[in-house]
């Protein structure tokens, strides 16, 4: 019997070419977004099942209650309890903790990376999988471990064991190890360096601070402990923990131990619980990405109620001859589940043409267990396919016989405009406000990667200063033809500078500020614009000048008056150092874009100089120079190489996600061409009810343009009303968006206008031509229609 359900089903979809094929494109476009989520939440499921002795592994998780009663749930722990926990617990095998800071800023001289990293120590490698790939882990202070991605971005392929990176507030620090290549999305431990946590202790002042709970603490368990046992000894132990907290707070910690299972994903929201989602949050994002699956089964619906009278007649035929409501649902439901597989599969090739051509962070392509996802997939498409064909079915298989058999049955219909139109509405509203987001995304976007207004980053070639003298290297570029200025700096632009401290007197509050040692050439190279004062006087000495640069918003905070007034005024940085300042600069934005405007203070220090800054010819092509700079390189540091790079360059890959920008621009194209579909959906639903309509019209003589304006004209107001709502909620979209921005481009009206032009485009396009095709039906034949 499902057999021969399956055979008319099929032939079905074959008899109406053009209703099927625009179901399956509507359902294959839409299904990859859904499967994308399910791949997510599968891997969601999986974080850390690669460590050996995984279920003895815990982690201790912390309840804050203050003394009005209020409970707070935490992730972390005190950093000291792993330390006790080992020592005065019982069936503790091994011991770990971890801090994570996630603003570190590491630094080669010419490339900084803002870093994740990972404070711990060796019984971390102990109890989780991270094997070396080269070197050893870090134990001694001032040593580092780093994963293979960020040596690759340092270094490239020259092995970095011994070379040193600098941190700008905690001095260098020499790379001992290089971890072997892991997957970051499949564990909660993403990290680009790891720390001896001793340096922690250091740094910071807190390893035996019990009141913060700024640490994660995870035990190995012996074989007969349990994870009650635990439990209930930290419970007992909490009094006395408690008493170790030598600054009085008012609240007390309640230990309790988690399963390194059952952390991922979480079943309750813990503060300080980084990349760990939670099923309320998942569930939310699931929900975002069946909204796209939920216009396109709409389609569905749109698509089979516009051909019902086709199908009408044969649903009174089929009653006539016995069949019951019952089995018409099933055929119906057949019909729908057979389109939504027959979309799976293609839908399975666009996810395969996105993992393999769109390589997205945040996604996860690598599943362990590769079988329940292939069920998932299969389940999740039958509920797809029994949900767009519900409606259908249960309206198709509910006509009557005698109706149907006399002709008098019409098209199944939700009232004059009601859902149909509606959804058209929905459906242009929804497409044309992703599409604005996109369009105010990549506008910022694009500002931020070629911006060349807040200082200059066309034909800057920045080099690396070797460790001995490079006046001699740079003689030989002054002789150059195609290198016009040669400045110097300790970090170039795009990068967390070191911050200081500027004062006006000694007696007053310090200001924190970013400095940059820097000499004439380099702002000059940078393009900064001077409201008032000079530049840095010209030198070539080798002591720090006492004379310095600042921007305007050194002046506002100081309180030094006008940008004029500021001029030849005293301040005072890092607390002993006497400075003139004798340049004010514009404010601009030297490191991020989504940062408050802070001071920024340039002073000439040529200890400090780590970074050559060319200024190049416009008119010479970049390989020559970069083989004539290698050369003169070689010839005056043969066992260096040379490390460059063009700074726009540098600057587009740091700003513009690529791949992220391509995943949005398909997902914002799939949304509009389901759009489209529910349009023609609605469009051939209107026009096969008019069809007679249209033939009197033209048999007492109404031309084709006429028809055409009258079958189009409810379409255009549809979409008037979808613009008229997209407008407005795409410009408020995009006010928002740029409040996140202190240096952003404004609103692109005419992207906007753009991507409006081309959906209305579309739109009226598809309007017109089947109008026309409906307008051009010989009316003998239309006429003559049951």
């Amino acid at each position: 019997m499902v057999y021969n359900y399956v055979k008319i089903a099929w032939r079905n979809l074959v008899k109406y070419k053009l209703f099927s094929l625009i179901n399956i494109i509507g359902l294959s476009l839409a299904i990859p977004s859904a499967l994308m989520a399910l791949i997510q939440i599968v891997n969601y499921y999986e974080y850390d099942n690669f460590h050996q002795d995984e279920d003895r592994i815990v982690r201790v998780i912390t309840d804050e209650r203050q003394t009005d009663g209020t409970l707070t749930n935490w992730a972390s722990s005190p950093v000291p309890l792993a330390t006790y926990a080992k020592k005065n617990l019982a069936g503790i095998e091994n011991a770990t903790t971890l801090v994570r800071e996630f603003d570190w800023t590491l630094s080669n001289g010419i490339k900084t990376k803002n870093s994740k990293a990972i404070y711990t120590d060796l019984a971390f490698f102990q109890l989780f999988n991270f094997p070396l790939e080269t070197g050893s882990y870090p134990i001694e202070p001032n040593t580092i471990v780093l994963t293979q991605e960020t040596a690759r971005w340092f270094f490239n392929n020259t092995n970095p064991v011994g070379k040193i990176l600098e941190h700008p507030k905690l001095g260098n620090f020499k790379i001992v190890g290089v971890l072997k290549p892991f997957n970051p999305q499949k564990t909660q431990f993403r990290t680009d360096v790891f720390v001896p946590l001793a340096d922690y202790g250091v740094n910071h002042n807190r390893q035996n601070n019990w009141a913060e709970l700024n640490a994660h603490t995870f035990l190995k368990l012996a074989s007969r402990t349990t994870t009650v046992n635990l439990t209930e000894q930290l419970a007992k132990t909490s009094n006395t923990i408690n008493g170790l907290i030598h600054v009085p707070t008012g609240k007390k910690l309640y230990f309790k131990a988690q399963n390194l299972t059952d952390i991922s994903p979480a079943k309750e929201v813990l503060k300080n619980d980084p990349y760990i989602q939670d099923t309320r949050s998942i569930a939310i994002n699931f929900a975002f990405q069946l909204i796209i699956l939920l216009l396109a089964s709409l389609n569905y619906i749109n698509l089979t109620l516009a051909r019902s009278m086709n199908r009408s007649r044969e649903v009174g035929v089929r009653k006539v001859a016995g069949a019951t409501k019952s089995q018409l649902v099933f055929q119906f439901l057949i019909e729908s589940v057979l389109v939504s597989y027959i979309a799976l599969s293609f839908g399975l090739g666009i996810l395969w043409l996105i993992k393999n051509y769109l390589h997205v962070s945040w996604l996860t392509w690598d599943i362990d267990h590769l079988g329940y996802l292939i069920l998932i997939f299969f389940g999740f498409n039958l509920l797809l396919g029994l949900f767009a064909g519900a409606s259908p079915s249960l309206i198709l298989s509910s006509f009557q016989p005698i109706t149907v058999l006399k002709g008098s049955g019409t098209p199944a219909s939700f009232g004059k405009i009601g859902f149909r139109k509606s959804l058209i509405v929905v459906q242009f509203t929804i497409a044309l406000v992703y599409l604005f987001f996109i369009g105010h995304a990549y506008h910022q976007i694009n500002y931020m990667a070629n911006d060349n207004e807040n200082y200059h980053r066309h034909h800057i070639l920045n080099i690396n200063l070797p460790a001995n003298s490079y006046q001699p290297f740079a003689a030989d570029l002054n002789a150059l033809k195609d290198i016009q200025t040669i400045g110097y700096t300790s970090l170039t632009f795009g990068n967390k500078p070191t911050p200081t401290t500027i004062k006006t007197l000694q007696s007053d509050l310090a200001y924190s500020t970013f400095y940059y040692a820097a000499d004439h050439n380099f702002i000059q190279n940078m393009g900064l614009r001077f409201v008032a004062g000079t530049n840095l006087v010209h030198s070539h000495g080798e002591q720090a000048s006492p004379l310095v640069v600042v921007n305007q918003k050194a002046v506002e905070k100081l309180a030094l008056g006008s940008d004029q007034e500021a001029i030849g005024k005293l301040v005072t940085l890092q607390d002993t150092l006497s400075a003139t300042i004798i340049g004010v600069v514009a404010n601009f934005c030297h490191y991020d874009y989504e940062r408050k405007i802070e001071p920024v203070v340039f002073q000439y220090n040529p200890s400090l100089f780590k970074v050559m800054c060319l200024q190049t010819n416009p008119a010479s092509d970049r390989l020559s120079i970069e083989t004539e700079l290698q050369n003169l390189w070689h010839k005056r540091h043969p066992r260096q190489e040379m490390n460059f790079s063009w700074f726009d360059t540098d600057l587009y890959e740091r700003y513009f996600p690529r791949h992220e920008m391509q995943l949005m621009s398909l997902e914002g194209m799939v949304i509009f061409v389901i759009a489209i579909l529910g349009l023609i959906g609605i469009l051939t639903y209107s026009l096969e009810k008019r069809a007679k309509e249209i033939g009197i019209r033209k048999v007492i003589g109404a031309t084709t343009f006429a028809i055409i304006q009258l079958m189009a004209k409810d379409f255009i107001k549809l979409l008037a009303i979808a613009t008229t709502l997209a407008i407005p909620i795409g410009i408020a979209i995009g006010v928002y968006m740029n409040t996140y921005f202190v240096f952003n481009n404004g609103l692109s009206y005419w992207t906007m206008s753009w991507l409006l032009l081309v959906v209305v485009g579309v739109a009226l396009g598809a309007i017109g031509y089947f109008s026309r095709v409906a307008a051009q039906t010989n009316p003998a034949k239309t006429l003559k229609m049951d």
